[in-house]
């Protein structure tokens, strides 16, 4: 579905059980994170299965041979951690050697690049054909 110029899919069944801390109480902020593409890229439905080749760089273009661009949050943002933990069943440690032998192996050009803040990471992927991030679904809402 089409919002504010976005792909987007909520991860939620993925997700669902991180809403909460370990303690039980819920999080004053949403638990949803959403999955934002660049809003002139050609595939319109990602499945988790394909999510996760995508996050891996198992998967490096788009149908159109865009080639994908991945952009996180730095180490330790809520939504970067826990899309780790849930989808691809790594920390950040482990995800981030897996980029660097990926790169290192000429797997992939480069590593996914990593943004301040959850306003940039929406602008970049914007103006990036190809661009897939990884935010909250609250930061959308005050972008539309």
């Amino acid at each position: 579905m089409r919002i504010a110029g976005y792909i987007f899919a909520v991860v939620v069944g993925a997700c669902a059980c991180l809403g909460q801390s370990q303690s039980g109480n819920v999080q004053k902020e949403s638990g949803d994170i959403a999955v934002v593409v660049n809003p002139v890229n050609p595939d319109n439905d990602v499945s988790v299965a394909h999510l996760r080749r995508l996050l891996l760089g198992d998967r490096r273009f788009w149908a159109g041979n865009v080639r994908v661009k991945l952009a996180f949050r730095e180490r330790g943002v809520r939504e970067r951690d826990r899309v780790l933990v849930a989808l691809l069943d790594m920390d950040n440690r482990a995800f981030d050697e897996h980029w660097r032998a990926k790169v290192f192996r000429g797997e992939a050009a480069e590593e996914p690049l990593t943004l301040t803040s959850r306003e940039m990471v929406i602008e970049y992927v914007r103006g990036t054909p190809g661009a897939l991030a990884v935010t909250t679904v609250n930061s959308l809402k005050l972008r539309t």
